[in-house]
């Protein structure tokens, strides 16, 4: 078997494992709404606001609609008239008189005139409720956010999020501004014209019209149901494709290293031609319905045009004294039949009609055709909803609010915390630091070090114990009090697009710029700045993307620095650096952390040597703790730790 057959081979059993777990396909719950009526009935509350602007958008679209009714009612007369005309000047050899004529078109034309009028006042102000209730629909989710747990950005991605904020709320600008009025419309173009049908008095051409109803209802519903089973493949393997895409180029270096170019082009195609066979499937079963729909739509228009026709020569042969001749027996009968019902229909009551019947017809084809768009517009709104219900982070209480900064003294009485209810984590954590301290926190990925930086931040609740600050129970405060007493070094740095003032300056604002200055000597990279053509004005591209990693952690420090914290938190703050970012990171910290609480958070062990404590943990638990000798005299844990980054020991990550 060759190497391309055998990569095709292992897509091929990759992509039939997926289309056999079709019935969990997330794609699929995006297209489709849960609780269909219950977020309609939300949809229609959001509008609430805006009632008094919808009562004139429903008015003019109806206003609109039944005005284009009654216009064929006026075509009708022009026609007649003209007829009539003919007929007279054929008789009598007179002139035609197209007074009658023109005031009938005009009256035609001003009712057009008029229609579009209304048309436009109905656009313009779904335009701006439309947009209104986006921009107001955003803010909601944007305070909502706000106001959210980080659990709730831990189980959803950063493009679940936006897809949110943007593309699922900008559907909702669409469906109220296109399917809602298209129904509207649709609904009353429907009635009116059945009824102007009705108004003639010819139920058998009435019949004929409405009968298209059923074969339009089998038809949209057959096709639906075939193209949603090729759309859900055509999403999911966009899906597919979009995730191979990102690994692809986010990882394009070490694709080249191991010489897989040839396997991710050949996993690339076949995934590419699988979408491209999926999307012309979806599409053209979807596009059969316009044409399908049509002729069936064409096939009744000339129905009624032979049944009108025959209506219009019956009425002439009674006008006449003719006789009806036909060498078919059906169609004599017919026309008997139609000598006797006839009624006064001329040919411009003809042509009305057919202007009814069309009128009848295309709303019920265009609401076939936005069923699954609505049906798509209601599952954004559902994600927009239930983005707005989530359950939010517990109230600030301030019972005890800190009138002036921290000391610094921070205890763990008997804390216990779990991400997941069945799973244990941390279970009568007790852990004091004095100010001034060094605490350096070290132990096997998992044993929760980042979770006890994230507890005392607040960031997570605890189900048990106290954590004091300064002995004050920190649940007794606002999170921003807490929270301005804390400066934060990450291992993953964030940098926004601005210049590297500005980026310093986040901590603090209203610094001035010797304090900005300040505080980059005392990260080491004041030296670099000044290089720097523009110096502290240099501007920063997205994430500091042109600078290295270790210059943006240097500044990421200084921003530390600069919001003169009394208890500062490093996690892994030098993991990402070379030995030299390293030592100068290592020698301004010793003087950035004098008179500071200090907590690190490193697996690099040698950067805490001079630690005042330091603690660590395995499985939520403080097993040893002590100084850097102290501990290597333990021959314990942490000794087996250190020692196997300088020999080619393992480290120990779990009992197991």
């Amino acid at each position: 078997m060759s190497y391309k057959t055998s990569v095709k081979k292992e897509i091929e059993q990759y992509d039939n494992r997926k289309y056999a777990a079709y019935s969990k396909n997330t794609s699929e719950e995006m297209k489709k709404p849960k609780n269909a009526k219950g977020t309609t009935l939300r949809f229609f509350a959001l509008i609430k606001p805006h009632a008094i602007p919808m009562f004139f958008v429903c008015f003019f679209a109806v206003a609109s609609t039944l005005v284009n009714v009654i216009a064929p009612e006026y075509m009708a007369n022009v026609v007649n008239l003209l007829d009539e005309s003919i007929k007279t000047k054929i008789a009598t050899g007179g002139n035609i008189d197209f007074n009658p004529i023109l005031k009938e078109l005009l009256i035609m034309a001003g009712v057009y005139g008029v229609s579009a009028l209304l048309s436009f006042g109905q656009s313009f102000i779904s335009a701006g409720i439309s947009q209104k209730l986006v921009c107001s629909v955003r803010a909601q989710v944007n305070e909502k956010l706000s106001r959210l747990p980080l659990r709730y950005f831990d189980k959803k991605t950063k493009g679940e999020i936006i897809s949110t904020i943007m593309n699922d709320i900008d559907n909702l600008s669409g469906s109220l501004q296109n399917s809602f009025l298209t129904v509207v419309t649709g609904i009353v173009q429907v009635v009116g014209s059945f009824g102007m049908m009705l108004y003639t008095g010819n139920w058998l051409m009435t019949l004929l019209a409405i009968a298209l109803v059923p074969f339009t209802g089998v038809i949209s519903y057959r096709i639906s149901r075939l193209s949603k089973k090729w759309f859900r493949r055509y999403w999911d393997t966009l899906g597919s494709m979009n995730g191979h895409i990102e690994e692809m180029y986010a990882g394009h270096s070490i694709i080249r290293i191991f010489g897989h170019e040839e396997r991710s082009i050949d996993e690339f195609r076949h995934i590419n031609n699988s979408l491209c066979r999926n999307a012309f499937m979806a599409n053209m079963i979807s596009g059969l319905l316009t044409p399908i729909l049509t002729f069936v739509k064409n096939l009744n228009y000339v129905v009624l045009c032979i049944v009108g026709g025959a209506y219009y020569i019956a009425n002439h042969l009674l006008s006449t004294g003719g006789a009806v001749q036909s060498k078919y027996p059906t169609m004599a009968k017919f026309m008997q039949y139609a000598m006797k019902n006839a009624g006064s229909m001329g040919l411009g009551d003809i042509q009305a009609f057919l202007s009814y019947s069309s009128n009848f017809t295309s709303p019920i084809i265009n609401i076939s055709k936005i069923i699954n768009n609505i049906q798509s517009s209601l599952a954004c709104a559902e994600r927009v909803f239930d983005l707005l219900d989530e359950e939010e982070q517990a109230e600030d209480v301030t019972i005890n609010e800190p009138t002036e900064a921290a000391k610094g003294h921070i205890e763990f009485k008997d804390v216990s915390f779990r991400y997941m209810e069945d799973r244990p984590l941390i279970d009568n954590l007790n852990l004091t630091a004095a100010p001034g301290n060094l605490i350096a926190i070290v132990g096997p990925t998992g044993a929760g070090k980042t979770t006890i930086v994230n507890l005392l931040m607040r960031f997570y609740d605890i189900q048990g114990g106290q954590i004091l600050l300064d002995g004050t129970d920190i649940y007794t405060m606002s999170r921003d009090a807490l929270r301005r007493n804390f400066g934060m070094v990450l291992q993953d740095t964030w940098l926004f697009k601005g210049t590297i003032r500005d980026n310093i300056a986040y901590s603090k604002p209203d610094a001035t710029d010797e304090e900005i200055r300040a505080a980059a000597e005392a990260a080491n990279i004041s030296e670099f700045i000044d290089s720097l053509p523009d110096g502290y004005d240099t501007l920063l591209a997205e994430d500091g993307t042109n600078l290295s990693q270790g210059q943006r952690q240097l500044l990421t420090i200084a921003r530390a620095v600069l919001a003169n914290p009394p208890v500062l938190i490093l996690d892994e703050a030098t993991s990402s650096v070379d030995t030299r970012t390293e030592l100068k990171i290592q020698l301004a910290m010793k003087n950035l952390m004098k008179g500071r609480t200090s907590f690190v958070i490193a697996h690099r062990l040698s950067t805490i040597k001079n630690a005042d404590n330091i603690l660590v943990m395995r499985k939520g638990h403080i097993v040893e703790q002590g100084t850097h000798k102290q501990l290597l005299e333990a021959d314990g844990f942490y000794a087996l730790l250190y020692n196997s980054q300088y020999t080619e020991g393992i480290p120990p990550e779990d009992d197991e």
